[in-house]
């Protein structure tokens, strides 16, 4: 078993560069991403001897890796972006993160007796997830202090969610076009939504951007430090103050921070893995799944039916549920995919205005379901 510090932190950055490969080589692991490689690996592992369940070193990973990649992600999240979205866009979005608060709520209502007394913390994790992403997901969890092995079975069901989503998005809309209006968004150059997604997936990096990018997490976390925030509060805090950060123009000049902050959740879901029971997460994956699709079913009714209410047209709301439920990636994806290209920037930039938003309403939909159960 590695236990030695040093060495241990080695492997995991090994973990991290295989699982990257594999989502390279295997269009399947792309599906499902190389942040769930990661804490599928972390569960084998550990459970296989490898590593070890707990460690000073996982623990400072666990404690540090959070607030690092939330500070990062939201450095992206400039609020005068959204004018260049569209209002349009922008009421879809509004209203998925909507149809996510009230599914989340729905379901948790329906599913407490199966998920027990952690259901009010699931509901505010799978809420901050289905309006932002994946950091959300782990920022309102590890927030609201939920159990590792629940932690884990959740993570990967949310991850199982984006391109069955996609791919009923696609269905839908063939299902929806007669009824809906169809709006105009295939103009556009193909070669322009290439480039965005060039620029979502590859970057320079300089030393001056890492020193900023370093420096940001840290005096951000001394800050919530100094205020006494932890928990929800400490999430909160953070995410705050890096969206004030975002809107000075020195900061949004800054190149990387998406890419380190996905590198610190890598490590964070081995972790994850790492320290928990592997019985547990298999027991409760079938009932979370069901769990998670109900929410999202929800989502889509409230999406789809106000959505024909307020005359917005089908593929806006496709895009902007993609948007919530996805992340800016699977959004740019499914308008690239649907020859979309004129939404496909301004999906973007909503999916990345979620990461700022989506832990207030992850921690918002929690605590006023703990008082309902």
């Amino acid at each position: 078993m590695i236990t030695e510090p040093t060495a241990l932190l080695a492997f995991m950055f090994l973990v991290v560069a295989f699982a990257r490969f594999l989502e390279g080589r295997f269009p399947i692991v792309q599906k499902v991403s190389s942040a769930v490689i990661c804490t599928l690996l972390g569960i084998l592992l550990a459970n296989i001897g490898v590593i070890p369940h707990e460690s000073a070193v996982l623990a400072a990973v666990g404690e540090y890796a959070v607030p690092y990649a939330i500070v990062l992600v939201i450095l992206s999240s400039r609020l005068k972006d959204l004018r260049k979205a569209g209002k349009p866009l922008v009421i879809a979005f509004v209203l998925a993160g909507a149809g996510t608060f009230v599914g989340a709520l729905v379901a948790s209502l329906l599913f407490a007796s199966s998920l027990g007394p952690e259901t009010w913390k699931l509901a505010g994790t799978f809420a901050g997830a289905f309006w932002g992403g994946g950091m959300n997901f782990a920022a309102v969890g590890r927030g609201l202090d939920m159990s590792e092995s629940l932690f884990a079975a959740a993570f990967v069901a949310d991850n199982l969610s984006t391109v069955p989503w996609m791919l009923a998005q696609v269905g839908l809309f063939s299902l929806l076009a007669a009824y809906y209006r169809s709006g105009s968004h295939v103009g556009g150059s193909e070669a322009k939504s290439e480039d965005q997604r060039k620029a979502w997936s590859e970057t320079t990096v300089s030393i001056t951007d890492l020193a900023w990018l370093a420096a940001l997490p840290l005096a951000f976390m001394w800050i919530a430090e100094r205020v006494g925030a932890s928990g929800p509060g400490q999430v909160l805090c953070l995410t705050t103050l890096a969206l004030v950060a975002a809107q000075l123009p020195i900061v949004h000049r800054l190149r990387g921070a998406a890419v380190l902050s996905y590198f610190a959740l890598h490590l964070f879901f081995i972790v994850i893995g790492a320290v928990s029971d592997v019985r547990e997460v298999a027991n409760a994956g079938p009932v979370l799944f069901v769990y998670m699709l109900s929410i999202i079913a929800i989502h889509a009714l409230v999406v789809y039916g106000i959505g024909y209410l307020a005359r917005l047209d089908l593929p806006t709301l496709t895009i902007a549920s993609q948007a919530a439920i996805g992340g800016p990636g699977s959004a740019l994806a499914l308008g690239m995919a649907m020859k979309w290209n004129e939404l496909v920037t301004p999906g973007i930039i909503v999916g990345i205005f979620g990461y700022g938003v989506g832990n207030y309403l992850g921690f918002a939909t929690a605590y006023l379901l703990r008082q309902l159960l």
